[in-house]
């Protein structure tokens, strides 16, 4: 009888999971509680362990609220605010106020004759290679960037290595395809990226630096400048794969009227659960530690009274 059920424990994997909660349940929990009913009581026991728990979710709250970790509300993330065909200035143009002053591309230098003028961008992006976009020289070369951005009427270049390259290419193709603007992804290219607005950069990188910069930009609780990016694209020349050979790379369709995606950054609120969580946790510690010091003032004085009238 004792081999069967050894076998049966042993080939019940989910059996056995239950069983081993079960023990440690009782081990970790049902020990704690038994040390703090004999020596504390019942009631106490159980106030002293409740004020340990709080204490701990206090602590464990905090360090999710600085690091974004544990329980987390909505990440930052980019949403479209308006979609436009052709010039954004036009009188059918962008909805969005500082939209309007954004330009096309042909209104912008040309990449391949800003590489072919500077030997440096030459060496970087070789004219048997794919041609280079403006955000990719614009990555490249400080000169380059300084030169578009005196155009842009408060606008900057988004570089291609910038990490909100990828994001707001993302949040556009995923919209363009859910709105049904385009079928898939691959029916059109990216061209170039913009941004506006935003928090000051920092410029001080020290640790204490860092630390202000943070603690500032925390503090400022929701009041923070909009941020906007604006994406240009344009539909791609219909290519047929030959079979055998890897698809063709894609073209644009220069009689395509060029879309510009303007997005603004919800910051979320990563932090604020947690936060809320610690504050929660912090009040409730706080009640239940004070309960505990007044029942120890309440003991202390009864027991003074009594020595005083032995």
């Amino acid at each position: 009888m004792t081999f069967e059920i050894l076998a049966g424990l042993s080939w019940t994997p989910g059996f056995r999971g239950m069983l081993s909660v079960l023990v440690g349940v009782v081990v970790l929990y049902g020990s704690v509680a038994l040390i703090l009913g004999t020596n504390s009581g019942a009631r106490l026991g159980f106030q002293l362990a409740l004020t340990g728990l709080a204490g701990w979710f206090f602590v464990m709250g905090f360090i999710w609220a600085i690091y974004g970790i544990g329980y987390l509300g909505p990440a930052p993330h980019w949403k479209v605010v308006d979609t436009i065909s052709g010039p954004p200035g036009a009188p059918d143009g962008a909805r969005v106020k500082i939209g309007r002053t954004l330009p096309l591309p042909q209104d912008l230098p040309d990449p391949v004759k800003l590489r072919d003028a500077d030997p440096d961008l030459l060496a970087e992006f070789p004219v048997d290679a794919k041609d280079p976009l403006l955000g990719d020289l614009a990555g490249a070369s400080e000169a380059v960037r300084d030169q578009i951005n005196d155009q842009l009427d408060g606008w900057t270049i988004l570089e291609t290595s910038n990490k909100f390259t990828g994001e707001t290419q993302s949040a556009v193709s995923e919209y363009l395809v859910e709105e049904g603007v385009f079928e898939r992804a691959s029916d059109f290219l990216f061209i170039t990226g913009f941004l506006h607005g935003g928090e000051t950069p920092r410029t001080d990188d020290s640790s204490v630096g860092r630390a202000i910069y943070e603690v500032v930009n925390t503090a400022k609780l929701g009041r923070h400048a909009p941020f906007y990016a604006a994406v240009q694209l344009q539909a791609v020349i219909p290519q047929e794969t030959q079979p055998g050979q890897a698809p063709p790379l894609p073209v644009r369709d220069p009689d395509a009227p060029v879309y510009t995606v303007i997005l603004h950054r919800d910051r979320g609120a990563l932090r604020q659960p947690s936060i809320g969580f610690t504050i929660a946790s912090g009040l409730v510690f706080a009640v239940l530690a004070q309960s505990l010091h007044r029942r120890d003032k309440l003991v202390a004085k009864q027991r003074a009274a009594t020595a005083g009238g032995a």
